[in-house]
């Protein structure tokens, strides 16, 4: 509670009180008086001008009040210290955030929130390690680590991937009697999930049950995201109904989730079904929401159904994005529809939304459907000019249509195009290349190509490999069509029989 002697301190500070007698130097030397200082009769009166001067959205003050109170030789509280530090730490200034804590941390008070907020600033801007040379810090001060930073470092080490390191320190909380929340199980479950860790995520679920800590709509929602990755949409729904039994209240996202789920199982129906659903909750759906479902009817081919639903976002406020119109471009593109994709792509440069390096992908890979590797081409250099950088997808598009064309001479010059630009080829470019070269039964480039795959970490598909072991029989190579096919074999691809026999 701020003392009545200086409760003025406030609107002062405030701006609602302006005088050129009263500055925040004649205040502190005021509060600070003997008479003044006792902390059984005013309650640090210096530190309520400091925590007075923060009402203020004016960093500086804050700033040159706390530094005018230890220049006065007083020790501004933890309290003082932390709301001086976490303002530095809010503004992004991480430089002025290490040397406020570095300058002050011994010459005032501190307590584990001062390191908790500093730790946060550092791996907020990607700086993990010196959130644990922080940690280790502390420690060796005598300050024992709390939930809030085990939590700041558990979040960072799984956003850079380290779940090893993540799971040292959920460990770690608990050899201290930390208790862990939901939130820190949601983000070691995701960071699980992030690596691949599917039964590690799933048994640190059951493990937070057990130890009667309920899961949130977030935690949910991830373990409803994984299940619909593996397709296993039964026990999505399972989980959807436990969310309904326990009374948490679902969002957008979970539907979302859900009907993406059923769409990439072509189960379209029961997805517009949840949407009428979702409506009956009182829950509006999103663009994305209609963006799942237009993709999910344009991959069963009712795409008229797809367009109506454009309609339909529009006409609850919804605004189309960049994303809808190549849902629906991609999807009359590959019907040959190319009146409909010109009426699209019209409405959507009205809607002031530019074509980009995905729309023009999908508008080469329509022209190479229709054997028009010319018009590819022509949308390829057009969308170079206006300054879109082609992908490896981009690549990808054009080396296949020459490849079907079975003009490899002009599809190893853009795959060196591609390696010269620094972009890593693709599965996609790979195998397009290797069958490209078995069609022309020039097995020594298949092989090179398979092989240069292997080494760059992807994963050649079954018809790369059989189509290269054939052309290398056909040439009498019997010792690399042997060792191709063992290769294939270790890889967990079945060879068909009349290939083994075929190599003997």
């Amino acid at each position: 509670m701020v003392p009545k002697s200086i409760g003025f301190v406030y609107p002062f500070l405030s701006n609602r009180i302006t005088s050129s007698f009263f500055t925040i130097s004649s205040l502190l030397t005021y509060s600070t008086q003997r008479n003044l200082n006792s902390e059984s009769v005013c309650g640090r009166p210096h530190d309520a001008v400091i925590n007075a001067s923060l009402q203020s959205p004016q960093l500086e003050q804050s700033l040159d009040s706390f530094k005018l109170m230890v220049l006065k030789g007083h020790s501004p509280s933890s309290y003082s210290f932390n709301n001086v530090l976490d303002l530095l730490a809010k503004s992004g200034n991480l430089d002025r955030t290490w040397w406020f804590f570095t300058e002050y941390l011994g010459r005032t008070q501190f307590d584990v929130y001062s390191f908790g907020i500093t730790i946060k600033a550092f791996c907020e801007n990607g700086n993990v390690s010196k959130g644990f040379e922080l940690l280790a810090q502390m420690e060796t001060m005598g300050v024992s680590p709390n939930v809030f930073i085990y939590t700041i470092l558990i979040e960072a080490c799984c956003k850079n991937g380290d779940i090893d390191q993540a799971k040292v320190m959920f460990s770690r909380m608990d050899d201290l009697g930390l208790a862990a929340d939901q939130y820190i199980y949601t983000v070691m479950i995701n960071g699980f999930f992030k690596k691949g860790y599917k039964k590690d995520g799933f048994e640190l679920y059951e493990k937070m049950k057990l130890m009667g800590v309920l899961p949130n709509l977030y935690t949910y929602n991830s373990l409803i995201t994984e299940y619909c990755r593996d397709g296993k949409l039964s026990l999505a729904f399972k989980l959807f109904d436990e969310i309904s039994k326990r009374g948490v209240a679902c969002n957008a996202v979970t539907y979302n989730i859900l009907i993406g789920g059923l769409c990439r199982k072509g189960q379209v129906l029961k997805a517009e079904g949840l949407l009428e659903r979702m409506k009956r909750a009182d829950i509006n759906p999103t663009t994305r929401t209609f963006n799942l479902l237009m993709d999910g009817l344009c991959n069963t081919g009712k795409l008229d159904k797809a367009l109506s639903y454009l309609d339909k976002l529009k006409l609850i406020g919804q605004s189309p994005t960049l994303v809808t119109y190549n849902i629906l471009i991609s999807g009359f593109s590959k019907v040959g529809n190319s009146s409909v994709v010109s009426e699209l792509v019209r409405e959507m440069e009205d809607r002031g939304i530019s074509p980009s390096k995905v729309t023009y992908t999908i508008l080469m890979d329509a022209f190479v459907r229709s054997d028009d590797i010319e018009k590819a081409y022509e949308m390829f250099h057009l969308m170079k000019r206006i300054g879109l950088v082609p992908d490896q997808h981009t690549y990808g598009v054009l080396i296949h249509g020459l490849c079907i064309r079975g003009n490899m001479v002009e599809a190893s010059k853009l795959y060196k195009s591609v390696v010269e630009m620094h972009l890593e080829p693709n599965d996609v470019i790979y195998n397009t290349m290797i069958n490209g070269y078995c069609k022309e039964c020039n097995s020594y480039k298949a092989l090179k190509f398979l092989e240069e795959m292997v080494k760059n970490g992807g994963t050649p598909n079954v018809a790369s490999y059989i189509s290269t072991i054939q052309v290398l029989c056909k040439d009498g190579k019997s010792i690399e069509a042997k060792r191709l096919l063992k290769e294939m074999t270790e890889a967990g691809l079945k060879p068909p029989e009349s290939l083994r026999s075929k190599v003997g």
